[in-house]
């Protein structure tokens, strides 16, 4: 498959910018890059999903897509959810669909048992092997994997890697996507790393350094001089530790513990402020109106909230629902950040915001440190941490790396984020 001066925006944001690329049959190919770098969106055109703006994809074929995220039935049971892709068993007795069943999963080479068993109660591990499962039984010439090994155990791992070295054996092309250089390296023939939509690396040698190196690139230099003076500890919690004036950023990849600790953090800190990284679901109660929303933490001047962090609304009481994803994120930061926290835990706080928006939250964040404010920064945008933070530490697989300055950090996290330590 190639795929030729693809671009793909998304609004005024730039997805994809001007990649080629060769998916070449009997190879595996690691695709990596941050979170946002573009790998998913350039998958999904490789796979028909989506559309380019422009440039073109030849030589398709077949193509098994295997979702980061499960596109799975819970209520129906394994073998019930294998029919649905052989529309031949949909109406056969249920001897004859697990009979079925038991047939594609060993010619799979993935090893799952008791087909008759529902998904709802299948482990995530067992979830993401029936993915696995799904997509190889439609017997693809290109098999995409996503991000395959997040919910993965080391065992399990292993054995996903043997099917992919079998079926690029038998001259199948497989794109691997994974944050994970120890992974890349042990399994792929070829590395691309893309970066802010667009190829930075394309090697069959890779090494640790070199990927990291061109994951990161040149990010928002240090703040140097310019870094506030820290104050007193204001909490400490097992590796998690932030003073007065004081940014701690803490980056990593999804899916490595940051949800988990930031909602840990949130049942330790009641009376802290908490910017969720879900806005829509954890930040703001649709159906209430502005006032509504910002009471809810005794935050009554509604008026001067609006007026104090430029929330484009037509009046304390219009419904927080119909704001765009920035205005509500603005009403977020006043409810949270109104009463001058001596404590703020920030999730993803500019996740899915516009350059304007974005900047605003920035400049919240950095002026409640100024003023006193200790600040928990979750991200996974290394140029935001680098950005903001004066303290800035790693997740991965739950573990948290030493603190390190922005200058310590700038050589070694993408290598830290990737498992390489």
């Amino acid at each position: 498959m190639l795929l030729t001066h693809i671009t793909k925006s998304f609004g005024g944001t730039r997805a994809i910018g001007d990649v080629s690329l060769e998916i070449r049959a009997g190879e595996i190919l690691a695709l990596v890059g941050e979170n946002g770098a573009g790998k998913t969106t350039l998958m999904r055109i490789a796979t028909g999903e989506l559309a380019p703006d422009s440039g073109r994809v030849t030589g398709r074929g077949r193509v098994g897509l295997v979702h980061q995220h499960f596109l799975l039935v819970p209520e129906l049971t394994i073998a019930e959810n294998l029919a649905l892709i052989a529309p031949g068993f949909r109406f056969a007795t249920r001897r004859i669909l697990e009979r079925e069943a038991v047939a594609i999963v060993d010619r799979s080479g993935i090893e799952l048992h008791d087909v008759g068993r529902r998904v709802a109660s299948l482990s995530v591990g067992e979830k993401a092997k029936l993915e696995l499962i799904k997509a190889i039984a439609r017997d693809p010439s290109t098999l995409i994997l996503d991000e395959p090994t997040s919910v993965l155990t080391p065992q399990e791992s292993d054995e996903l890697f043997a099917v992919m070295r079998a079926h690029a054996a038998q001259g199948k092309a497989i794109v691997f996507i994974s944050h994970k250089l120890p992974e890349v390296i042990a399994v792929a023939q070829r590395v691309v790393v893309l970066r802010e939509g667009t190829v930075v690396l394309e090697t069959e040698t890779p090494t640790a350094n070199e990927i990291a190196g061109a994951m990161l690139q040149s990010p928002v230099p240090p703040r140097g001089e310019t870094m506030r003076t820290q104050g007193a500890l204001v909490f400490e919690h097992e590796n998690v530790q932030v003073h007065a004036s004081e940014i701690v950023a803490i980056v990593g990849v999804a899916g490595n513990g940051q949800s988990e600790l930031a909602t840990r953090l949130r049942d330790l800190l009641p009376a802290g402020a908490h910017i969720p990284e879900d806005r829509t679901r954890d930040g703001v109660i649709a159906q209430m109106s502005i006032a509504e929303n910002l009471a809810l933490k005794s935050v009554k001047d509604a008026r001067g909230m609006i007026e104090q962090f430029s929330i484009r609304a037509s009046g304390p009481q219009q419904r927080a629902g119909d704001l765009s994803g920035g205005n509500q994120q603005k009403v977020v930061l006043a409810r949270e950040l109104g009463n001058k926290p001596r404590i703020i835990v920030a999730a993803e706080p500019t996740r899915g915001l516009d350059l304007e928006a974005t900047r605003f939250v920035h400049e919240r964040l950095t002026t409640s440190a100024d003023d006193g404010a200790a600040v928990l920064l979750f991200t996974s945008d290394l140029d935001e941490a680098f950005t903001l933070a004066d303290t800035i530490q790693v997740i991965y697989r739950g573990n948290l790396s030493e603190r390190m300055t922005p200058e310590e950090a700038h050589g070694r996290v993408a290598r830290l984020m990737g498992g390489v330590a």
